[in-house]
């Protein structure tokens, strides 16, 4: 089974590539929105890209022994990619939906900490990289708290001060710590009741005897704090939405997070004693079950939620003109790509529990293409239904300063891009030809 979903890292990794080059073009080609959404969509853009890179060559460095050329090679793009994507991650939070940074030179600025960023990370995880892995991983942290405290105001704004128009911002950062934290969702109940029973052990063993597992230990202790916070303060304040407003994109997710996380609860209690065997005594085969329940939910969350949701935040919130003709077509390829993502891991998940043959598994996705085509105007209306500006709002209130964005020769996004991928390229063939590290 795990070998069959390996596929799927892959599938998702290069839809996640596509769906990165696209909304970058798309970006380039946008000319009328403001300053901080063209900005907001050229990172989530670069963040779908060297996201893609990571996973597609996670998957291809398992192809080749350990210690060769190649799965070094590859490695060292997993670890570039997966830096890169992290601060491309968090330097998106500052401009969208809340635009905290407002200067002219702001996509200068950013171009230089995201290559300062990725430069010295790399070099930390050559010389020290159980301690730079460790504390790269945690600053996920960061947008998630950024987002979860606009997401706070702004329903609140919206809930107790009647302003209707905050719910933009509310739903676009609600939206996005789904996009980036919905891998820990599934499994939010067990973090903060047993999870000494379940992963804890696991953790302690893979972490080398001779380093320090406390800042490990910190590094988990805040990302599952702050992801369990979120859902819970989501999950509170959706409810009290809903019973005023109905139903929305948002309340929907996070209350299937919210329950999926309780069976998922009682799911992993009722093979606590096979878990507790694999680690103090003979390991015993886990229920077949338990292990599909686990890999739907996980695969799921990790191959579906995060480019579905980008893509709609993207194109509801109005970062993307996609109303000309050709923009409109780069916006039907979208689709396209993620009909493709979802239909292969619905096939691949039932091929996990019935066994599906190749011309059957071809005929699924052929229908799946065929259905997006046909329904392609369908499917964009719904991405499209309630489409708004946040930054409508925000001048509305008072919070949005006029800034005009500098056109110097200081370095921008455009040129960064250009130099982190000579960099990983170069780094990574350094890595599989001296071993650096």
């Amino acid at each position: 089974m795990a070998a069959d979903f390996q596929s799927l890292r892959a599938i998702s990794g290069l839809v996640n590539t596509i769906l990165g080059i696209i909304t970058l073009l798309l970006a380039y080609r946008t000319k009328n929105n403001s300053w901080s959404e063209l900005l907001a969509a050229k990172l989530f853009g670069c963040f779908l890209l060297f996201h893609g890179i990571l996973m597609t060559t996670a998957y291809i460095a398992g192809f080749f022994t350990v210690g060769s050329f190649a799965n070094s090679f590859f490695g060292s793009l997993v670890n570039i990619a997966h830096t890169i994507s992290i601060g491309m991650a968090c330097s998106s939070c500052l401009f969208f939906p809340y635009p905290f940074v407002q200067r002219k030179h702001a996509e200068q600025a950013i171009a230089v900490v995201v290559l300062t960023w990725s430069f010295i990370v790399t070099g930390l995880i050559i010389f020290v990289p159980y301690e730079a892995h460790v504390v790269r991983y945690a600053f996920w942290f960061f947008p998630t708290v950024v987002w979860g405290f606009v997401y706070v105001r702004f329903s609140v704004k919206e809930l107790v001060h009647k302003h209707e128009h905050a719910r933009g911002l509310s739903a676009a950062s609600g939206l996005l710590i789904l996009a980036t934290m919905a891998w820990l969702f599934s499994d939010w109940l067990l973090w903060i009741t047993v999870m000494e029973k379940f992963t804890i052990p696991g953790w302690v063993s893979g972490i080398p005897p001779d380093k320090n597992p406390m800042l490990f230990f910190v590094r988990q202790s805040l990302i599952m704090g702050v992801s369990v916070a979120a859902l819970l303060t989501m999950f509170v304040l959706e409810g009290w939405r809903v019973a005023r407003y109905g139903f929305s994109v948002l309340s929907g997710i996070v209350f299937g997070f919210f329950f999926i996380g309780i069976i998922s609860f009682i799911v992993d209690l009722s093979v606590v004693d096979v878990l507790e065997d694999c680690i103090y005594a003979t390991c015993q085969e886990l229920p077949e079950s338990w292990t599909i329940y686990n890999t739907f939910t996980n695969i799921l969350t990790a191959f579906l939620i995060q480019p579905i949701v980008l893509m709609y935040v993207m194109l509801n919130f109005n970062l993307l003109d996609v109303k000309t003709d050709k923009n409109g077509r780069y916006a039907k390829a979208m689709v396209l790509v993620l009909v493709v993502i979802v239909s292969s891991t619905i096939v691949e998940m039932l091929q996990s529990i019935i066994p599906i043959g190749e011309l059957l598994t071809s005929a699924f996705l052929a229908i799946g293409i065929a259905a997006a085509i046909g329904w392609e105007h369908q499917i964009m209306g719904q991405f499209l239904k309630n489409k708004n500006r946040t930054v409508d709002y925000l001048k509305s209130i008072g919070e949005i300063r006029s800034v005009e964005p500098a056109k110097d020769a200081t370095p921008s996004l455009s040129f960064s891009l250009i130099v982190l991928f000579a960099f990983a390229l170069l780094l990574s063939v350094l890595h599989g030809a001296i071993g650096l590290g």
